[in-house]
């Protein structure tokens, strides 16, 4: 088994190889999208953290190449420990190689002027910073006028000049940009330099939205299309922590983003299988067939588990940590021993989705009544409801329960069977239950796991268990 799960792997010559999510479709169609714009323009695909952005945008990049479009990949999020985002952006688009030839030569000196203007721009930009960040302390006629000549060698005494100056030099980069950008399509590329920014919901507030400032200074250039990976909801909590809650944060963000696209929640069975794969766990499962009841362990923990997940909307990234989870519960359970794994799944996803019920379990207050509450107050409960599923949790959770709380709930459950007053369907439910409890593999089994299996999900709730 592996302690990490890694991305999934996107190959060049077939980025949907490993794409058990189907989105071929929704990468093709971006990318016909971005291939067809003419730039400057800004495309936002918007999604929660976790739920696969990164994976599609390695795809969408990987056919776009494909297609002879000259590609920039940034990781926002691994560069937002230097102080302008400026510097990491243009270091990006320094890393194209172009094919040896005139156009090539012409970019890279291009790149050079921009380079240099980039310094300028970047110390400029810390001035500024430095007096946000001091909330007005500084003086202007002496800290920042210190700074400046520190910073640029120079003292600002005419602010009037200096802000032309500047602005020579945001022409002057703009200048060049657009001309390094006209050499891809001298070189046999595409006319589109498609600039990636990946991972942006997740950098300092402060960062974020200087460089949603950058773009749209310094890159509104011709030909140069940007496809930003966010969080919408997360980068409107950064403009709020920057500028204040009073601003309104889903319009200054039009300012930047000329086309948002939702990113749709995909789970499922595959998903599930893959991670499995992918952790190893697939040849842990594998080694469970030392009775009948055993070898079923994988089967029953896919089936319910993605059930599970997909009923409380995880998030892939969500999944991928339970995932995780499992890999330390199945640690602590020999080959021939019960996992559990219907049980072991649905206090997977609450560790995840409801904490406070989790730890209720843990300290005993709370056993299978209340997680099956819990669960039939989701929108989407009825498809557990109406398969048989929501019989077999409950089943499952009622014989890993204290034995009074199993015996209370089974003489409730032989009530309500036998009540015409009910309907059909809760009959029928109920009989499901008695049905399932009363199978001799269940009864003899001992009594009060949940609160053991609890503690294999998270080593801390063990501790406090036991307290």
């Amino acid at each position: 088994m592996t302690s990490r799960i890694h991305e999934i792997e996107v190959p060049d010559e077939n980025p949907f190889l490993n794409d058990v999510l189907n989105r071929k479709e929704v990468v093709d169609f971006l990318a016909k999208l971005v291939g067809r714009t003419t730039g400057p323009f800004v495309l936002a695909i918007d999604s929660e953290w976790g739920t696969g952005k990164t994976t599609l945008i390695a795809m969408l990049q990987a056919v776009l190449r494909k297609e002879n479009f000259q590609c920039v990949h940034f990781n926002a999020w691994k560069a937002d420990y230097v102080a302008d985002p400026l510097v990491p952006m243009v270091s990006a688009i320094n890393q194209i190689q172009l094919p040896a030839g005139e156009a090539a030569k012409t970019f890279s000196d291009r790149l050079q002027t921009i380079k240099k203007g980039t310094g300028v721009l970047a110390k400029r930009g810390l001035i500024a910073g430095i007096k946000v960040a001091t909330l007005g302390v500084l003086d202007v006629e002496s800290d920042v006028e210190a700074i400046a000549a520190e910073l640029t060698g120079a003292t600002a005494n005419d602010l009037v000049e200096r802000f032309e100056q500047e602005n020579e030099i945001l022409t002057k980069f703009r200048s060049d940009l657009e001309s390094a950008v006209e050499q891809l399509a001298a070189a046999g590329k595409q006319k589109n330099l498609i600039f990636f920014i990946d991972e942006l919901d997740r950098c300092r507030p402060d960062f974020a939205i200087t460089l949603l400032e950058r773009v749209k200074h310094l890159f509104d250039v011709p030909h140069i299309v940007f496809v930003l990976s966010i969080d919408k909801r997360q980068l409107e909590a950064s403009t709020a922590a920057v500028y204040g809650s009073g601003i309104n944060a889903p319009e200054y963000l039009r300012r930047f983003i000329d086309l948002e696209l939702g990113l749709p929640t995909i789970g499922g069975k595959p998903f599930t299988d893959l991670i499995l794969k992918r952790t190893g766990l697939d040849e842990v499962f594998a080694e469970r067939t030392s009775n009948a009841e055993l070898q079923y362990d994988r089967e029953h923990f896919v089936r319910y588990f993605t059930q599970l997940a997909d009923l409380c909307q995880l998030t892939l990234r969500a999944r991928e940590r339970c995932a995780t989870r499992l890999m330390i519960v199945m640690h602590q359970t020999p080959p021939n021993h019960y996992l559990d794994p219907i049980v072991v799944a649905v206090l997977l996803v609450l560790r995840t989705i409801k904490p406070s019920l989790f730890r209720q379990i843990v300290e005993g207050v709370a056993g299978t009544k209340e997680i099956m509450e819990y669960l039939y107050t989701l929108p989407a409960a009825e498809k557990i409801a109406t398969d048989r599923a929501g019989a077999v949790i409950e089943a499952e959770l009622l014989a890993a329960d204290h034995d009074s709380r199993r015996d209370d709930r089974a003489k409730e459950l032989a009530d309500i069977a036998q009540d015409e007053k009910r309907g059909a369907a809760d009959r029928q439910y109920a009989r499901n239950v008695l049905e399932l409890i009363s199978y001799p593999g269940r009864s003899s089994r001992s009594a009060m796991r949940m609160r053991s299996i609890a503690g294999k999900v998270d080593m801390a709730a063990l501790t406090r268990g036991r307290g």
